[in-house]
């Protein structure tokens, strides 16, 4: 059974995902042979983190259970292997308006490990085999900080979508038109950020410029 601690909507989501896949849970870390630490992590309207939460949750967990621990939270690097517990993370890229197909279909699985180099405990990788996709296995500090580089990627991409706009307004060109011929573009794709905004908007975006900018 596979247990999933925390109140808010990752664990939410990763809950409905293994229920659709027909994988057992349990609420009860201690029955669990997986438990994922899940909890969004807190942040100002800076984007500043709240760790010490996410560190008493992990901690907490650890003391209740003999079962592989996964934290999935976002979290900076370097925080992983400052609990100094063997642990794994693991870069959670859900996104807010298809979370639940995201997590049915996952692109890739992103593990850090206090040792790249090690197999993945058992009851893992059967967990993992009900969302096929690539495992990648890295240090905790690569692991953690491409979930930054991914978000920060996607917030170039609104800024690029928000240049072009302003500028095919400027020459009255039609930007629905142009964004249904960008999601055409095989090299660009349907899922790009193509609907301008204010990507400092979402606190998963703004949390990781933070990070990356102190």
């Amino acid at each position: 059974m596979i247990c999933f601690v925390g109140t808010s909507f990752a664990p939410k989501t990763f809950r409905r995902a293994a229920l659709i896949k027909g994988i057992k849970l349990t609420d009860d870390p201690t029955k669990a042979s997986v438990v994922f630490v899940s909890e969004d992590t807190p942040t100002d309207n800076e984007g500043n983190r709240d760790l010490d939460i996410i560190r008493k949750l992990v901690k907490h967990i650890f003391g209740k259970t003999m079962a592989p621990i996964v934290l999935t939270s976002q979290v900076s690097p370097g925080f992983t292997r400052s609990l100094d517990l063997p642990i794994w993370c693991q870069a959670e890229t859900l996104r807010i308006k298809d979370a639940l197909q995201r997590a049915l279909n996952p692109e890739q699985h992103i593990f850090g490990c206090e040792d790249p180099n090690a197999p993945l405990p058992k009851a893992l990788l059967s967990y993992l085999d009900s969302f096929p996709a690539p495992i990648f296995k890295m240090s905790y500090e690569s692991c953690e900080f491409s979930k930054i580089a991914i978000n920060m990627t996607l917030a170039s991409q609104v800024e690029n979508t928000n240049r072009l706009a302003k500028a095919a307004e400027s020459f009255k060109a039609e930007w629905e038109d142009i964004a249904i011929v960008l999601a055409h573009d095989r090299r660009i794709g349907k899922d790009s950020y193509l609907n301008p905004g204010d990507w400092k908007q979402s606190p998963h975006l703004l949390r990781d410029w933070r990070t990356l900018n102190g």
